[in-house]
């Protein structure tokens, strides 16, 4: 195989040297190419893409910016196309996802940025979209108009492939330039993605770049922020952590970082007529992109009570999740992921020992604690508690490391989850109509911007309020020309009355 550019730059726009590093794929050997950079360099790039937005992006309708956005993702549906069997060859390769897992989440991804998709984004955030064109009549009697900024700095994370183009689509929708730094661990989507909208409009591509760095190299990262208006961050709560006093009081900074994720499955999911599909849809939030994602279960809290008991809820877990592993192979973990899972393995299995050494076998597991390990290293696990009270913490060290928590009553699971708080995110649930909204109820009073079905947990929808602010809200400023003031222009007319 040849060489990959892992960068995207304006047309024209001219770096001087560049570094390379290998990567094998099951083709062979790909060298990815990417350009050396300084603080020079990144002031350079920003004033281009800053340029470039003024002479078109910031002039074009929010319809029109939709319509070339929809236009680069429809390219994205046909199995050929060179940018998307790229990304299905060389993603797995450089993150260790599993293959088929990695082709069928980034079609189901990019599904999400389709014009009907688009659509909804806006008019959801926006009363009247057009507020980003011009001033519109609003509520007050006056008019309103949606300023982005003319240069946004967006720090795109790895542990997920495609979130920068959700991240970059947000960003072009406000009409704002984008300098985007890429992660070394997954430096392709943002750039094919940026290719993609060149086919269809050249011009607009030209108000983004993306380029990877090494995190924490401050030179880069200080010309980024100080000459963006807005930063957008995505990583680990030590990178929002490390950015955020750089950036100036006033200036939109939005970081998304680490989350805890959790699922409540009703004993109404658990019937014998149900509780096999409960527990495959339970697997899938484990096992995609090996809870990663920020979106991801990292406890369950199952009710007793159903026809499978909960302790038998983790059992049946733990073989589920050993058909996704035969289906979709776990990446490799780091030694210290790995460590973190012993770790937490052997802290169970001591809880248990002190409360009488039950096993999962045994005639009363489900009153004590237990772990069940994957017969082949770290693959999975699943960890169990028969008292919520006695759950040290919620987070997991991941890699498709799984806590289930018995109750008796879902309710129970909110004071356990309360002091995370300011770490929830996504809640899965599985149970009947009767009882969704008062635990919605409770579930967004404790701090979760978010509740879908168990099983799609990873598979956000678009309108989503990400964090619980707005994708594009939050980037824009408005100005509104009050009401009367028109009405005072008018009487300089000769003819006004």
């Amino acid at each position: 195989m040849g060489v990959v550019d892992i960068f995207h730059a304006p047309a024209g726009f001219v770096f001087e040297a560049f570094d390379t590093r290998e990567v094998m794929t099951s083709d062979g050997v790909m060298t990815l190419q990417y350009p050396r950079l300084d603080a020079d360099v990144i002031h350079a790039l920003c004033d281009c893409v800053r340029k470039n937005r003024n002479d078109h992006l910031a002039g074009q309708p929010v319809g029109s910016i939709i319509d070339v956005l929809s236009r680069a993702v429809e390219l994205w549906m046909d199995p050929d196309y060179p940018p998307r069997r790229i990304a299905e060859r060389l993603v797995p390769a450089i993150t260790g996802y599993d293959a088929d897992m990695t082709r069928i989440e980034l079609k189901r991804y990019m599904r999400m940025f389709r014009r009907r998709e688009l659509l909804r984004f806006v008019d959801d955030e926006l009363s009247c979209p057009q507020m980003l064109d011009e001033y519109r009549p609003n509520k007050a009697g006056g008019y309103t108009r949606l300023y982005g900024p003319d240069l946004s700095f967006h720090v795109f994370s790895s542990n997920v492939p495609g979130i920068p183009v959700w991240s970059m689509t947000m960003g072009l929708l406000v009409k704002s330039a984008i300098i985007g730094k890429a992660s070394f661990d997954e430096p392709l989507m943002p750039v094919l993605f940026a290719r993609s909208i060149r086919e269809i409009d050249p011009r607009l591509a030209d108000a983004i770049a993306v380029v990877p760095w090494k995190g924490g190299t401050e030179p880069l990262e200080d010309a980024a922020i100080g000459e963006s208006n807005a930063v957008v961050v995505y990583g680990s709560s030590h990178t929002t952590q490390a950015l955020r006093p750089k950036v100036a009081e006033g200036k939109p900074f939005l970081s998304y970082g680490a989350r805890i994720g959790f699922s409540l499955i009703g004993r109404e999911s658990l019937r014998a007529d149900r509780y096999e599909s409960t527990i495959h849809r339970m697997a899938l939030d484990v096992a995609t992109y090996d809870q990663q994602s920020c979106l991801a279960a990292q406890t369950v809290f199952v009710e007793r009570g159903g026809m499978v008991a909960p302790h038998e809820t983790a059992e049946l877990l733990a073989h589920e999740l050993e058909s996704q592993q035969r289906k979709y192979p776990r990446s490799t973990p780091t030694q210290e992921e790995s460590l973190a899972i012993q770790r937490v393995r052997s802290s169970v299995e001591m809880l248990s020992l002190f409360a009488g050494g039950a096993s999962a076998t045994n005639a009363d597991a489900g009153s004590k604690p237990f772990v069940i390990p994957s017969p082949h290293g770290t693959d999975w696990t699943v960890l169990y508690y028969a008292d919520a009270a006695a759950l040290p913490t919620p987070a997991s060290p991941l890699n498709r490391t799984i806590t289930v928590v018995a109750v008796d009553d879902l309710a129970d699971a909110m004071p356990v989850m309360a002091p995370y708080r300011q770490w929830l995110q996504s809640c899965g649930v599985a149970v009947d109509g009767t009882r969704l909204f008062p635990l919605a109820q409770r579930a967004g009073a404790l701090g979760i911007d978010r509740i879908c079905p168990v099983g799609e947990m990873n598979r956000a929808k678009s309108g989503w309020h990400h964090d619980g602010g707005f994708n594009l809200l939050d980037l824009v400023r408005a100005v509104d020309v009050e009401r009367g003031t028109d009405r005072f222009a008018d009487s300089f007319d000769d003819d006004f009355e």
